[in-house]
C-alpha cells in the first residue's frame, strides 16, 4: 500500500488534483479570498501540468526494419 501511494505521488495528475480539491474545499470565507485561493490553485495546476510528465517512458529502441 505504501508503494502504491509513493507511487501515485510521483504523478503529476494526482498534484493537479490534490491542488484542486483543496482549492475547491468548503470553506467559508470572503469573496474577495476565495478568488485569489482559485486563481492560485489553478495557476498551480497549470504550472503542474506544463512542467511534470505524468510517466516517464523509457527511451525508444532504433529498429533495423529498412
Amino acid at each position: 500500500m505504501k508503494n502504491y501511494l509513493l507511487s501515485r505521488l510521483r504523478e503529476a495528475s494526482t498534484w493537479r488534483g490534490i491542488i484542486m480539491l483543496v482549492t475547491a474545499a468548503g470553506i467559508p470565507i470572503a469573496p474577495a479570498l476565495a478568488d485569489l485561493i482559485i486563481t492560485v490553485g489553478l495557476s498551480l495546476a497549470g504550472i503542474i501540468g506544463m512542467l511534470v510528465p505524468d510517466q516517464i517512458s523509457p527511451a525508444p529502441t532504433p529498429r533495423n526494419d529498412v
